[in-house]
């Protein structure tokens, strides 16, 4: 290595230290890295160009000037990186990145955004009532699955000029025309007494209760606000040790309730409302909704036994079983109060006194 390290760099010393590796995987490639003995006396200077590593493509040279290959706080280490599947383009002047984000140049003219997803699975995500509407429109979702890909989207608020929007959260701004803009708003007028009274049943459960614009065909979905914590990033902070628990409540904001106009149990349910508002089976398929939606939003139920009990309630109603209805008692088996009579007791010989 040392003189490797010398006709490398050109120094006479000796290197202070070496590594020797290889990664293997997606992309492979070998390195050699140095760290000289004494640190380069224009260390600091941050406009000149740094030739410290060496970049070959099957043994064959391409360019020491990528700034991209090592951070700038170590640009003292020298070497060189070998790699046998790197792509590059023609010229050979700069790497073709093996990551590209080649979503936006396939978006559509009228798109603005990149709407992005995240969850626990692709096959989760895909099925997920959020992505319903966008796709529809003919929009591209990126599907985010990997954890730590869920902290860096919070802090990539662009790419290419282009804002990056969760489909998750509240304030999904589709392009619309004249025609849709007139249908929400017959909508929002139509199911305005309903959203009213989901939000009095629910009460503290919920922020708000309005009519959705990124649903097809579920008829309910449950949205987190702007800069709040998509449900899948509530689950992984729920899950650390050191969580903070101030900031838990804080990001753990209220959820919004969307409903979707056009789908049959939400049209039933608001004829229902509006011939009685106070009949029980209103109250109980409103709670109902919302915590299926709480579940195929990707949120966990803080009392599961309450929502199984609104499952047999209308599993009762379906089958015409009256609520009312008492089984019958089972024979008790109590244990009797008083003790009973031991045999032998009369013919046991009293017991000896002792002066």
């Amino acid at each position: 290595y040392g003189e490797f390290y010398k006709s490398l760099t050109n120094d006479w010393e000796d290197h202070l230290a070496a590594k020797h590796f290889s990664v293997e995987g997606q992309l492979e490639f070998r390195a050699l890295l140095f760290i000289a003995r004494r640190a380069p006396f224009d260390l600091f200077e941050n406009k000149k160009k740094k030739n410290n590593i060496k970049l070959y493509v099957r043994r064959v040279f391409i360019m020491d000037s990528y700034d991209e290959l090592i951070p700038e706080y170590l640009n003292f280490i020298r070497g060189v990186v070998d790699s046998e599947d790197l792509p590059l383009t023609i010229s050979r002047e700069m790497l073709q990145q093996s990551k590209i984000l080649k979503y936006v140049s396939r978006m559509k003219e009228t798109q603005k955004s990149i709407y992005y997803i995240t969850g626990e699975s692709k096959e989760q995500v895909a099925n997920s009532a959020f992505v319903e509407r966008v796709q529809k429109r003919g929009f591209e979702v990126v599907y985010i699955t990997e954890p730590i890909d869920k902290y860096c989207v919070q802090q990539l608020k662009e790419f290419d000029g282009k804002t990056l929007v969760s489909v998750t959260k509240e304030g999904l701004e589709l392009p619309e025309d004249e025609e849709e803009k007139k249908k929400m708003e017959e909508s929002k007028a139509k199911f305005e007494n309903l959203c009213k009274l989901m939000k009095e049943i629910l009460d503290k459960k919920i922020e708000k209760v309005t009519i959705s614009n990124r649903l097809v065909s579920s008829p309910c979905c449950t949205v987190t606000s702007t800069y709040g914590w998509t449900a899948n990033m509530e689950r992984i902070m729920k899950a650390q040790a050191l969580r903070d628990s101030s900031t838990m409540g804080y990001m753990m904001a209220k959820k919004h309730l969307e409903i979707n106009p056009d789908h049959p149990i939400v049209e039933t349910l608001r004829q229902k409302a509006e011939a009685d508002k106070n009949d029980k089976a209103v109250k109980d398929l409103v709670v109902l909704r919302f915590e299926t939606a709480l579940l195929s939003s990707g949120f966990s139920l803080e009392d599961p036994q309450t929502h199984s009990n609104h499952i047999y309630r209308m599993i009762k109603l379906g089958l015409g079983i009256d609520e009312d209805e008492v089984t019958a008692e089972e024979p008790s088996t109590a244990v009797p109060d008083e003790i009973p009579h031991l045999e032998g007791d009369e013919d046991a010989s009293p017991m000896e006194e002792v002066d």
